[in-house]
């Protein structure tokens, strides 16, 4: 079985960091550092889960993941939103502009972890 591409779009290198430590190498990890360089990588990559930030330079997660909804042939991107904005309406705001899950910062490694299993159909 192949692995499984995840890109990470946060400002933080110390988060993107983090991330991959919690998913313990288990995937191909690209990066991205703004929300144009997020929307710019995932249609180049086409990865199969995109970890996204809200709050990003450049423009927010929010706006990078209304880009990757419009455009047709990404539609299905997998999107689990990583943020410190995380009251109800922040979550529901982010699932009803398609955010696949949500995650709160700061996370526990392993609730990170079995959402992105959750979310790529590891847990079968």
């Amino acid at each position: 079985m192949s692995r499984e591409t995840i890109l990470i779009c946060d400002d933080e290198p110390s988060l993107r960091e983090l991330m991959r430590i919690a998913l313990d190498g288990e995937y191909v990890f690209e990066e991205a550092a703004s929300a144009a360089e997020a929307v710019e990588r995932v249609r180049e990559l086409r990865p199969d889960l995109v970890l996204l930030d809200v709050m990003m330079p450049g423009g927010s997660g929010l706006e990078a993941l209304a880009e990757i909804r419009a455009d047709a042939g990404l539609q299905e991107t997998r999107v689990v939103i990583v943020s410190a904005f995380s009251s109800e309406s922040d979550q529901q705001s982010a699932l009803a502009a398609g955010a696949t899950a949500f995650v709160s910062k700061p996370f526990d490694p392993d609730d990170l972890a079995a959402v992105v299993e959750d979310v790529l159909g590891r847990n079968d």
